[in-house]
């Protein structure tokens, strides 16, 4: 059984690259992607390749297949953006085209074995593979981790999570959301060719159609991983839950396994977890509502109860407008550093703050809260820097 949660936590790191991918389209520019089964078998395909044929090490194979997938991500993005096709269908259209370029890549081979030969976990040559695989994986998960969180704090990467939430007022702020969408998409299919390729050497095989299924995986991970953590959390939490949520995919996916479910209920009982995370949501919610009715119940039944709810309330709604005031602050500064600010450079990266201010702002009070506060106290839009060509 210990083996079992091991092989789990070592997989669901690995896949949680590919997560963490998922979630960058799906979550942070809200853009239905399926690029991801391809771009995922593709990089397994390109380092098992460079691997097994030309005698690279696993190292230098996956930032290959990073690339590659980077590749993969633009044909996408630019049949949408530039082309004008439909989320949905682009990225049909590169998946589809990745399984030729793909079995291109392995030489018409179905599958590429991954034996004595350098991988990217070789590094700790005299450890059992389980191990090295485990170090390995929490490095690479803590690299990807913590350059998500750089990259998507700066001025590139606050227009890519602002475009998301709200591209209209993007378009309105002066942010070009076309390159937004372009580079999104660009870092996730490489995250996700990259977990192709360190899946493929920790299984020790590459096969064309080893995508297949990666997308239900990625969309498990990410819904049960922000069950588990609240939405208002950290940035970096935020990544890790989506890990953790990648992790109790596999080691779940591992223990139907090792039940001796027969091979051909698999698939379906990978399409029951999927469920079951999609709901988990929903279960969450209605738990709440639970909760909060008992509460209502203790209230009505018991004085002193009711005396403690007040205080609680009290406490709940002070602290509630201590955040909205201060986010009304932040945007009120915002404002009228726009104002009088002159460096373009600075312009644009206090637009794209002030417009993921907004939408915080509209996501926990509402659009006509915020048109209140902005009459109230004299909060004014800036008008847009350089149009959307720019």
């Amino acid at each position: 059984m210990a083996t079992i949660f091991l092989g789990g936590l070592n997989q669901g790191m690995l896949w949680g690259v590919m997560a963490i991918g998922v979630y960058i389209t799906y979550r942070l520019l809200d853009f239905a992607d399926l690029t991801c089964e391809g771009s995922f078998a593709l990089g397994g395909a390109v380092a098992a390749t460079l691997i097994q044929n030309s005698e690279w090490h696993g190292m230098a194979a996956c930032f290959i297949a990073l690339l590659a997938g980077a590749g993969a991500g633009l044909v996408t993005a630019l049949l949408h953006t530039k082309l004008k096709i439909a989320p949905i269908l682009s990225g049909i259209i590169t998946l589809t085209a990745l399984y030729s370029v793909t079995l291109i890549t392995m030489n018409n081979k179905a599958s590429i074995g991954l034996l004595n030969v350098p991988l990217f976990y070789s590094v700790f040559g005299g450890m059992a593979s389980r191990y090295s695989i485990l170090i390995m994986g929490l490095i690479c998960i803590t690299a990807v981790i913590a350059a998500c969180y750089w990259f998507f704090g700066t001025e590139i990467g606050s227009a890519i999570r602002a475009t998301g939430a709200n591209e209209k007022m993007c378009r309105a702020q002066g942010i070009n959301t076309d390159n937004t969408k372009i580079i999104g998409l660009v870092i996730s299919n490489a995250l996700i060719a990259l977990s192709g390729a360190l899946v493929a050497q920790e299984q020790g095989t590459a096969s064309w159609t080893t995508g297949q299924g990666a997308i239900v995986a990625g969309l498990a991970a990410v819904i049960i991983g922000e069950t588990i953590i609240p939405s208002n959390s950290n940035f970096a939490v935020t990544l890790g839950a989506v890990v953790v949520g990648s992790i109790i995919y596999r080691i779940i996916y591992a223990l139907v396994y090792y039940v001796g479910l027969p091979t051909e209920y698999i698939k379906l009982s990978t399409a029951v977890l999927v469920v079951i995370a999609l709901c988990l949501p929903a279960i969450k919610a209605k738990g709440a509502a639970g909760v909060k009715s008992l509460d209502n119940f203790l209230i009505k039944k018991y004085p002193k109860y009711a005396e403690y709810a007040k205080r609680r309330d009290e406490k709940k709604a002070a602290k509630k407008e201590a955040e909205r005031q201060k986010l009304l602050g932040t945007i009120n500064s915002l404002t009228e550093q726009l104002k009088t600010c002159t460096d373009e450079k600075t312009v644009r990266r206090m637009h794209a703050k002030l417009v993921r201010t907004k939408e915080k702002y509209v996501e926990k009070y509402g659009s006509k809260a915020l048109e209140e506060a902005e009459e109230t106290q004299n909060v004014f839009s800036v008008a847009p820097i350089g149009g959307e060509g720019k």
